[in-house]
């Protein structure tokens, strides 16, 4: 119960394994790693990273949470990256899955900042970094959290989960958080594309990503959608995995300020 206690989460860890519940075993192994940023510090994680080796491949993250055929293996690491980068306040996911925890992941990395004296001191000035993922997803809470891996990152103190379908919702999030800075949309076909502009697209102040924009390699409707959509004061760039069929691209916006 202790916030941040990885010893008792490792130690949990061993027992489960031992009692051979594997599946909550690699939940409490998780929580160590990933939902506390002190563990990058702790010597077994250096140890770990120390006998890492670039001579094959390595395994996929969050395998528990991977759904095959969504084409999001690459995705999450992207997002993560992108995240970490940009430091949004305010993160939107709409559609939970195997991204969840990589948002999730770099909001509590965030919270560390390296300082290798090439930091900006007016950034810092008067800041108070306290992130927020909020996840909408139509999945019911309870069916939500019995899905491996994902129970202690909706319970963490810096998730919000929302259930449902997302159109009519974002009132409610305006009036709670005001605008997000990093959205990450997943959901559904065309109508729900629409329906997000419409609805989401005045809630967006800075990077706005859409997954499954390509088809074949060539722009779909979705991605027609997004360039009707989005107005001028924005940029638009695509990223499409030559390798895939489907589900192989992600369009990312940014309002311009």
């Amino acid at each position: 119960l202790q916030k941040g206690f990885i010893l008792a989460h490792r130690n949990l860890a061993k027992l489960l394994r031992k009692l051979k519940r594997h599946e909550e075993a690699d939940e409490s192994e998780r929580c160590a790693i990933y939902l506390f940023a002190g563990q990058a510090k702790s010597p077994e994680h250096n140890a770990v990273n120390a006998k890492k080796s670039i001579g094959r491949a390595a395994p996929l993250e969050y395998p528990l949470l991977y759904r095959a055929g969504m084409g999001t293996e690459n995705v999450g690491g992207f997002l993560r990256a992108m995240a970490q980068m940009v430091r949004p306040m305010k993160i939107l996911e709409i559609g939970a899955g195997y991204t969840t925890p990589f948002l999730l992941e770099a909001l509590v990395n965030n919270q560390r900042v390296y300082d290798d004296g090439n930091l900006q001191g007016s950034y810092f000035k008067n800041y108070k970094y306290e992130p927020k993922l909020v996840v909408i997803d139509n999945m019911s809470l309870g069916e939500l959290r019995e899905k491996p891996g994902m129970r202690n990152i909706l319970t963490s103190e810096i998730s919000e989960f929302l259930e449902g379908e997302f159109e009519g919702k974002s009132l409610e999030l305006q009036e709670k958080y005001g605008s997000f800075d990093f959205v990450w949309f997943d959901c559904g076909g065309l109508e729900e594309y629409q329906k997000f502009f419409e609805e989401y697209w005045c809630l967006c102040s800075d990077y706005v990503f859409f997954h499954f924009t390509f088809s074949d390699g060539v722009p779909n409707d979705a991605h027609k959608l997004i360039l009707n959509s989005v107005p001028e004061n924005a940029d638009i760039f695509d990223i499409v995995e030559p390798h895939k069929r489907r589900q192989g691209s992600i369009t990312m916006v940014r309002k311009k300020q």
